[in-house]
């Protein structure tokens, strides 16, 4: 607080100096034309501090949050009914640490050869960018229909929609994770699987830095569930610094 109030004061003592100096102008000139001053002043005195108490506001946040939002859950869903077609749902409750939250980017990365669409039941989308290096994050501009103010919360909605019709897609859920995370949800829908499979999954991590595959590190096996053909797992506050991945044979 004491912070907070020494930042805005300087705002403050910079407008009372300019203010004496004003009122000095006012002394020497008619009454009419000092009322009018006074006013316009009085205005612009006003309007610099809430400038100043913003930008204050603005500084201090950033500094105690890096990021502009602070991510709570998330909940990720594969289906494919043949193998080839697929949609990819996530949902993820996060929380703004800005003033006002208006937009936030998206990362994101098919490994198949078409780009897929991607849509959102909750927010505007801006057109996603595609990079054609496999190791470089496709991106896209998620904007709220209404901006969060600070501490504030929604979940977002991303759905994309996925054609493997080469088969070069790999099969796997992967999810950057660079900040604390309280829990990701994991479900994998496979409907073409044979009733009597039963290949497990691997759940499986890297460092955020690493680009090859080589350094990916096991962390447990994962049942495939026979009855509804899915795999399904939670994580509990995982350790952030890492790409996180869930993979399953074809």
């Amino acid at each position: 607080m004491k912070s907070i109030l020494g930042s805005i004061w300087k705002w403050v003592g910079g407008v009372s100096s300019i203010s004496s100096i004003v009122g000095l102008v006012i002394a020497f000139i008619s009454e009419k034309n000092a009322v009018i001053i006074s006013l316009v002043v009085f205005c612009i005195v006003l309007l610099t501090i809430l400038v100043g108490v913003c930008v204050t506001l603005h500084r201090l946040l950033r500094q105690n949050f890096p990021e502009p939002y602070e991510k709570i859950s998330s909940f990720y869903e594969f289906r494919s009914d043949d193998g080839q077609k697929s949609v990819f749902e996530v949902y993820r409750l996060i929380q703004s640490k800005r003033a006002l939250l208006t937009h936030i980017e998206y990362k994101f990365k098919w490994s198949g050869t078409r780009p897929p669409a991607i849509i959102s039941n909750s927010q505007k989308l801006d057109s996603p960018v595609f990079s054609k290096d496999p190791n470089v994050w496709d991106t896209c501009v998620i904007h709220f229909k209404t901006p969060l103010t600070y501490n504030e919360s929604t979940v977002v909605h991303i759905r994309t929609e996925n054609d493997d019709y080469d088969g070069k897609a790999g099969p796997f859920i992967s999810t950057k994770l660079d900040s604390p995370i309280r829990i990701m949800q994991y479900k994998v829908l496979l409907s073409y699987k044979p009733d009597n499979y039963t290949q497990k999954a691997i759940y499986e991590r890297k460092p955020l830095e690493v680009d090859t595959d080589a350094q990916w590190e096991y962390l447990e096996s994962v049942e495939f569930d026979s009855r509804y053909k899915q795999y399904q797992h939670v994580a509990v506050s995982p350790e952030p610094g890492f790409i996180y991945r869930l993979r399953w044979d074809k």
